[in-house]
C-alpha cells in the first residue's frame, strides 16, 4: 500500500478482501499513515479499492490532514519570523519541513508524487534557535513562568491547539563521549540560522538531516518507540540524492555516534517496506538487526502509542515508571549496548541537572 502510495508500485498483485481493507486501515491509523495510505488508494483502479463506506471514512480522515497541514504551515512560518523578530533566528526541526521533501527529484513513473507532502501527518512544531540555553530559557520564562525544561528543549505553549517545542540543541545521546561529539557537529552547522527567508519556512539542509533525522528515530526507539511515519520522512531525505563524498561525510559522523548497525538496520527496513534503491542507501543493508527493528516498529506503532509495555499503570510512581523504561531498553543492548548502558547514568545526571536549574534561579526564574 505505501509502495504504490510513493510511486515505487502501481497496483496490488491482488485486490484485498473487505476484511484485509479494514486491517490497512487500522495499521495505517496506528502508523499515523492514514492521509499517505490514502494517496495509494487514490491510485487504484475501481476494482482494487475499498468499499464505499471505509473509502468515505478514509477520504474524511485524509482531507482533515490536508487541511492540519496547510494550517500548521501559516504557523511554523508565523512562529519562526516572531523568533527572528525577538533575536533569535532558528529553523524548524522534522515536522513541516521534511513534508516539503515529500517529492522528487528521484525518477517517478507515476503522478502525483509532488503532492505527497499534504498528506503526511502533522505533529507539533519543532524550532532550534541560535543562542545561548540561559537567554532562550529567560525569553521563554517571561511568556511561561513555570516552563520545565529538558537537556535539549523546552515546552513553549503560548498558541491554544498548537505544541511548540523550543529546542536549545536538536537532540543529544546518553553517552558523554558521543554526545560531546553531536553537539559539537550540531554546532557545526550554525551558518544555517541565516538562511530566513519570509515565504518559506527554514528548515536545515539535508546534509544535516540524512544525520539529524536518524538519530531523532534513535533516540525515540529508546524512549517510547518509533513508527512507520518517521521512517518514511527518513527515506525522502535520502531520496533527494547525495554524492559520494557526502554519503561518506553522513557515516563518518554516524560511525563516531556509534550508529553504524542502527544505520544498517534502517536501511534493510527502507528496502523492505518501501522499495528504496539501493542508489540512495548510506551504507549495506543488515537484514538481522532490519528485521528486530521492524519488529520494533509493528509492535509499538507511531510513536510507541500502542506499545503495552510502555503503558503508565494506575499509581505508578515515576521511580518505577524509569525502571519499567530501563529495563524494556535493555532488549536493545546487544545491537546498540552504548546508548542502552549509559541510558540509567544519564537518567541520573539529567535529574540533577535540572534539579540545578530550579534550585539556582538564575535561568528558569529570570536572574
Amino acid at each position: 500500500m505505501l509502495q504504490i502510495a510513493i510511486g515505487y508500485r502501481d497496483k496490488f498483485s491482488h485486490a484485498p478482501t473487505i476484511e484485509e481493507w479494514r486491517e490497512l486501515f487500522a495499521l495505517a491509523q496506528k502508523q499515523a499513515m492514514v492521509g499517505v495510505a490514502f494517496c495509494g488508494v487514490e491510485r487504484l483502479s475501481e476494482e482494487h479499492r475499498p468499499p464505499k463506506s471505509l473509502l468515505m471514512q478514509w477520504y474524511v480522515a485524509t482531507e482533515r490532514i490536508k487541511t492540519m497541514n496547510a494550517d500548521l504551515d501559516r504557523k511554523a512560518l508565523a512562529v519562526a519570523g516572531k523568533f527572528l523578530d525577538e533575536g533569535f533566528p532558528g529553523v524548524v526541526l522534522k515536522g513541516q519541513g521534511i513534508a516539503k521533501l515529500y517529492r522528487g527529484p528521484h525518477s517517478n513513473p507515476f503522478p502525483r508524487r509532488e503532492d505527497l507532502g499534504v498528506y503526511r501527518t502533522p505533529g507539533d512544531i519543532d524550532i532550534w534557535l541560535h543562542g545561548e540555553r540561559k537567554d532562550i530559557l529567560r525569553y521563554v520564562h517571561r511568556h511561561v513562568p513555570d516552563c520545565k525544561p529538558v537537556y535539549h528543549h523546552v515546552d513553549f505553549p503560548v498558541i491554544d491547539g498548537l505544541d511548540i517545542e523550543v529546542h536549545f540543541t536538536p537532540s543529544w545521546m546518553n553517552s558523554p563521549i558521543t554526545n560531546r561529539r553531536l553537539q559539537r557537529w550540531f554546532r557545526s552547522f550554525d551558518f544555517q540560522f541565516s538562511n530566513f527567508n519570509s515565504a518559506e519556512i527554514p528548515s536545515p539542509s539535508l546534509a544535516f538531516n540524512r544525520v539529524y533525522i536518524l538519530v531523532h528515530i534513535y533516540r525515540h526507539l529508546f524512549a517510547e518507540g518509533i513508527g512507520l511515519r518517521q521512517l518514511l520522512d527518513y527515506y525522502f531525505v535520502l531520496a533527494q540524492g547525495f554524492t559520494e563524498v557526502e554519503r561518506e561525510a553522513t557515516m563518518r559522523t554516524l560511525r563516531s555516534l556509534k550508529m553504524q548497525r542502527f544505520t544498517a538496520a534502517v536501511m534493510w527496513v527502507l528496502q523492505e517496506v518501501y522499495g528504496m534503491d539501493e542508489r540512495y542507501l548510506l551504507t549495506a543493508p543488515d537484514e538481522r538487526e532490519g528485521r528486530f527493528l521492524l519488529g520494533e516498529i509493528m509492535l509499538a506503532g507511531n510513536f510507541g502509542q500502542y506499545d503495552e509495555r510502555m503503558q503508565h499503570e494506575r499509581d505508578e510512581s515515576a521511580l518505577h515508571w524509569g525502571v519499567r523504561k530501563v529495563k524494556r531498553n535493555f532488549r536493545f543492548v546487544r545491537s546498540y549496548p552504548s546508548e542502552v548502558l549509559w541510558s540509567p547514568l544519564f537518567k541520573l545526571w539529567h535529574y540533577f541537572w535540572r534539579k540545578g536549574l530550579r534550585i539556582k534561579g538564575t535561568v528558569v526564574n529570570d536572574g
